[in-house]
């Protein structure tokens, strides 16, 4: 096994684990809001901040879902045999880059590109 294909293997054992660990976090959030919707509050305080919370949770999950998503089309990268490839201009993405995230289908050059245009 090459460099590349055990540095590719050890990443996918630490999307595969975060994966889970977001997927049991949304399964969390999902039932303590599902539990805090069934309680019957006293005052409009404790409703004010009981909606808050539901409100916050809701955008956890939200977040965590999105990076489920990125998470998923790593594996699916990975099971392709074109994880590592800029989608863009087609050139490997820097091992660096893939280390400290994971999930990253753009080189730094065309991930610095698509944030200018989305700047204009």
């Amino acid at each position: 096994m090459s460099h590349q294909d055990h540095f590719i293997q050890e990443l996918k054992r630490a999307l595969i684990e975060k994966r889970d660990q977001i997927r049991g976090n949304i399964n969390l959030e999902l039932n303590d809001v599902k539990q805090t919707e069934g309680h019957h509050l006293a005052d409009m305080e404790d409703l004010a901040s009981e909606t808050l919370d539901e409100s916050t949770a809701y955008h956890i999950i939200e977040l965590e879902q999105a990076e489920l998503s990125q998470i998923v089309r790593a594996l699916q990268l990975i099971e392709e045999g074109d994880y590592g490839k800029c989608e863009e201009c087609q050139e490997p993405i820097n091992m660096e880059r893939l280390r400290a995230l994971p999930f990253a289908t753009l080189c730094i050059e065309c991930k610095k590109e698509a944030e200018r245009k989305a700047r204009d």
